[in-house]
């Protein structure tokens, strides 16, 4: 038997056996996802949108810990400045399964990419996850947003939220702290 599947550049003939071999990947790789564990701790680090996001996430993850600092950028985060107060070193501590980075709209029109490495490595150094939370969608950030596609990491694409009157932060941080868990598939986060 022959079947036809549709895939978005043509159609392909198949033979059956070739059929039921991509049913048996799809549904194993479905399984796969659904049985990876749940990350137990959760953390957050970044700029002001962390500050906001920070609350509203709590709220959504049983073990659940941020910091975040207004006006500060990855060159801050990666170097552990001063400016950044304690710049996550609490995280090897609390040791999370996986961390939401909020960082680089403070970078300006040409981020460091080498500031952005440091602080994937240093997360998944620590045996974290990592994923990046793209700035908001009508924000300007080109350089940024092609700084986080080559990290190799997860991201969450960029809200679509409304802004506050600065053009800069959303209104309200809920909707976008529930995209965050939703764009994650994350059956783990509470409602």
């Amino acid at each position: 038997m022959i079947s036809r599947v549709r895939i978005p550049w043509g159609a392909v003939a198949l033979g059956g056996a070739a059929v039921v071999a991509i049913g048996a990947i799809v549904t194993s790789s479905r399984r796969a996802r659904a049985a990876a564990p749940a990350p137990q701790r959760v953390a957050l680090i970044g700029d002001s949108y962390a500050v906001g996001l920070g609350p509203e996430l709590a709220k959504l993850f049983p073990i659940f810990k941020y910091e975040g600092h207004v006006g500060t950028n990855t060159a801050q985060w990666a170097s552990h400045s001063s400016v950044c107060g304690t710049c996550g070193d609490w995280l090897t501590t609390f040791r999370p399964d996986l961390v939401f980075v909020s960082l680089g709209v403070n970078d300006g029109a040409a981020p460091n990419l080498a500031n952005y490495q440091t602080i994937a490595r240093s997360l998944r150094g620590i045996g974290s996850n990592v994923v990046w939370i793209e700035p908001p969608a009508s924000v300007n950030t080109p350089a940024v947003r092609a700084a986080i596609a080559t990290l190799g990491v997860r991201t969450v694409p960029a809200t679509r939220s409304p802004l506050a009157a600065d053009g800069l932060h959303p209104r309200s941080y809920a909707p976008w702290a529930r995209e965050v868990t939703a764009t994650l598939g994350a059956p783990w986060a509470t409602s």
